[in-house]
């Protein structure tokens, strides 16, 4: 058999062995996990030494025998570069890239509670205070106890604290009554532990009538102290 013949037969039968080697090695380290290196992961036969070893013999066999008798060694170094293509081509990882799985979006963050709103309380006057005075009545005391435990249960919750009269009597006498009503209604929370800043107080006198002055009962009804919610 020539020369050449024996040479491609032989580098062919390399190749040929080499991948059905790798192939079936391939299928049984996944079957019986195949056996890695522990610097590269890579099986035996995926190694850059093997696969130089082998490529160098396949090429340097094919160009060996490709070659004229003047240019053996030219013919067999040609082929050993080639052959490291070859080997590349061995070592080359053919298992799929794995997919990138998509992060998962971040949770929105929840919105903050509405601060609580306070419930409006309106005090009668008539049972609040005294008739031309600013001194609470202790009638009044178990309503006021109530506001001031809820406030003391809802730390955020503020109150505006606002004093009406009827309108028998001058404008500024009742602006100015109707202001220590509301200032005596603060203090009276401030001694049950509620916080001075949390409530704001004003006297409105008879600006902001709800019934008519025209009747004792419409004047009742508006001789008034409103606990409302403060924004």
């Amino acid at each position: 058999m020539k020369k050449s013949t024996t040479g491609l037969l032989l580098g062919s039968a390399l190749v040929i062995g080499l991948s059905g080697c790798a192939t079936d090695f391939q299928k049984g380290g996944d079957r019986a996990g195949g056996t890695a290196t522990a610097s590269t992961g890579n099986a035996w036969y995926q190694q850059p030494l093997v696969c130089g070893i082998a490529g160098g013999l396949i090429g340097g066999s094919i160009g060996y025998a490709t070659s004229g008798e003047s240019d053996e060694e030219s013919g067999a170094a040609t082929g050993a570069v080639a052959g490291s293509a070859i080997g590349a081509l061995l070592c080359a990882d053919r298992s799929p890239e794995p997919v990138a799985e998509p992060e998962p979006m971040p949770e929105p963050e929840p919105a903050p509670a509405p601060a609580p709103e306070f419930e409006p309380v309106v005090l009668d006057s008539e049972v609040t205070f005294a008739f031309d005075s600013a001194e609470i009545r202790e009638s009044a005391y178990p309503t006021l106890d109530q506001v001031a435990s809820t406030l003391r249960e809802n730390p955020r919750m503020r109150v505006s604290i606002e004093g009406h009269t009827d309108s028998v009597g001058s404008n500024q006498y009742n602006m100015d009554l109707s202001q220590r009503r509301a200032d005596s209604v603060r203090d009276f929370l401030v001694s049950r532990g509620i916080d001075t800043n949390r409530m704001t107080t004003r006297g409105y006198g008879e600006e902001q009538p709800v019934a008519t002055n025209e009747t004792d009962a419409g004047r009742a009804q508006n001789r008034r102290v409103e606990i409302n919610n403060w924004d």
